[in-house]
């Protein structure tokens, strides 16, 4: 229990971006017990959450990157150019997307639901109809 502590009070003297990726990364853990997929394998579980950890970032960024106006896009660019500090960074987008927390929220919504959505929408009742065959003519 002391050990589990301990990481507790490390993580929380980390940084907010280090804190960002070990909550996403909590978020696939949880997401990979959900989908309880039995071809993955334990060796493989290392480069699958990885994979969906880059994955859910870009997909996080992008959004960001979207809800900006074109003259903030420009001020990120330059931003970028110059090396900004994440902890730049992060008070860029707190001040130009006001509604961040929900957007986020959302994005993760989105992801779970695309990871998720082989599982359950394997449902006979929920596929789609195929379409009907033509009738073919008579000769009259």
């Amino acid at each position: 229990m002391a050990d589990q502590d301990n990481s507790k009070t490390n993580l929380a003297s980390q940084p907010q971006g280090v804190r960002d990726q070990v909550a996403l990364l909590s978020f696939i853990d949880n997401l990979i017990k959900e989908k309880n997929d039995q071809s993955i394998t334990p060796e493989q579980l290392p480069q699958v959450k990885a994979a969906l950890l880059t994955e859910l970032n870009e997909m996080i960024n992008t959004r960001m990157v979207t809800l900006l106006p074109e003259v903030s896009q420009r001020l990120l660019d330059a931003m970028l150019e110059r090396k900004a500090s994440d902890q730049e960074m992060d008070d860029f987008f707190v001040k130009k997307i006001p509604n961040l927390s929900a957007e986020i929220a959302s994005v993760l919504l989105n992801f779970r639901e695309a990871y998720l959505l082989p599982l359950t929408s394997a449902k006979k009742e929920d596929l789609p109809l195929p379409p009907l065959a033509p009738v073919p003519h008579s000769h009259l």
